[in-house]
């Protein structure tokens, strides 16, 4: 090996430093937030294709009797919706849904209760 070659091999430490990491996020048990699993229903309710009654395993009391006012039995659709998690135990869903007459927005909390979420609050809007 060439002189100069040798010299810089030899100033180079023995360690490498390695690069700081970012803290990895702990795993959760819980299952995460699929809005899907409460709009699809939701519609299919406003429609009239799905009794209330079928979605009390995922909506509160309160929330199915806004949801029991509200049911058309006209064709709805579901428009662009948008889901913030306000906490790791709590979301807001907002969003449209076209009717055949007029678009109404719609709102929603949701909330983790145990290791499912619920949906504790729903408004449409007029």
């Amino acid at each position: 090996m060439p002189p100069q070659l040798r010299t810089l091999s030899s100033t180079r430490p023995a360690t490498t430093q390695q690069l700081p990491t970012e803290p990895s996020a702990p795993p959760t048990a819980h299952s995460p937030l699929d809005a899907r699993h409460f709009l699809f229903p939701l519609v299919e309710t406003l429609n009239g294709r799905r009794p209330p009654r079928q979605l009390s395993g995922t909506f509160t009391p309160h929330a199915l009797t806004t949801l029991t006012d509200a049911t058309t039995r006209t064709q709805t659709r579901l428009g662009r919706y948008r889901l913030c998690h306000v906490s790791p135990d709590a979301a807001e869903l907002a969003g449209t849904l076209h009717m055949p007459t007029k678009v109404r927005a719609f709102a929603a909390r949701v909330e983790r209760q145990g290791s499912r979420w619920h949906c504790t609050e729903f408004h449409l809007l007029p």
